[in-house]
């Protein structure tokens, strides 16, 4: 399956293909990005296994593109509830949050879940001591539901919902 670019307001976000390793790999390997997205460097098999397309269509990989500039990372998967929602992840390079851009990418994605997939759950799992990423999802239009114990080697986290304004 070939994904469609998702458009929003100044970002693209580019499907992932085999020929991205070097802009993934960068990102990656720079602490600052995978500080909270698994907390060490990782492998290029690591990368290619996850990250560049092979899971899709249960999980679609992009690169957060800025005026053609590669600034981060975003993917959504498909949840096992028979097709209701998911969930999605989001990292930036340190040198481009606070900006705006995270915003733009969270709701150019959850307008394409909702608008071309039909979903009516979308979730995220902030660890509980990632303060700035949890007032981020929070602003974003998530809200907190509950804190998931931390298993299989992951700290505690909290699931956040999508709240869709309106009636």
């Amino acid at each position: 399956m070939t994904h469609e670019a998702i458009k929003g307001d100044g970002v693209v976000l580019r499907p992932t293909s085999e020929a991205d390793l070097a802009t993934l790999r960068a990102f990656f390997t720079n602490a600052g990005f995978y500080e909270r997205w698994g907390g060490r460097a990782l492998s290029d098999e690591e990368i290619s296994a996850k990250y560049v397309g092979r899971r899709s269509p249960g999980v679609e990989c992009f690169i957060v593109e800025e005026a053609r500039r590669a600034i981060g990372f975003v993917q959504y998967h498909v949840a096992d509830d028979g097709g209701e929602g998911g969930g999605m992840d989001l990292a930036l390079l340190p040198s481009e949050r606070g900006r705006g851009v995270g915003t733009a990418v969270v709701h150019a994605v959850v307008e394409f879940v909702e608008t071309r997939l039909g979903w009516r759950r979308f979730t995220v799992d902030p660890d509980v001591d990632n303060t700035r990423g949890v007032n981020f999802w929070t602003k974003v239009g998530f809200v907190l539901i509950r804190v998931v114990e931390g298993g299989d080697g992951r700290a505690p986290h909290w699931l956040m919902e999508w709240r869709p304004a309106g009636p």
